[in-house]
């Protein structure tokens, strides 16, 4: 599956490392095609401060519906 520039996605599994649990919500802010299609992820709190980044595969996002 592929996902566009600035679409919001929801994480499918946790990355603890980064304190981002399955289901976070964020915002595709780059798009990487080498050396494998994976999507830079950003996720802000409640005051829209961002909380933190992260470079997922499309197996570990799923769109909004």
């Amino acid at each position: 599956m592929s996902f566009e520039l600035y679409e919001t996605v929801k994480v499918l599994e946790d990355d603890l490392n980064e304190g981002i649990k399955k289901g976070d919500i964020g915002t595709i802010i780059m798009v990487y095609d080498i050396p494998n299609e994976a999507y830079e992820v950003e996720f802000v709190d409640e005051k829209g401060r961002v909380r933190c980044q992260g470079v997922y595969l499309s197996n570990q996002i799923s769109k909004l519906k």
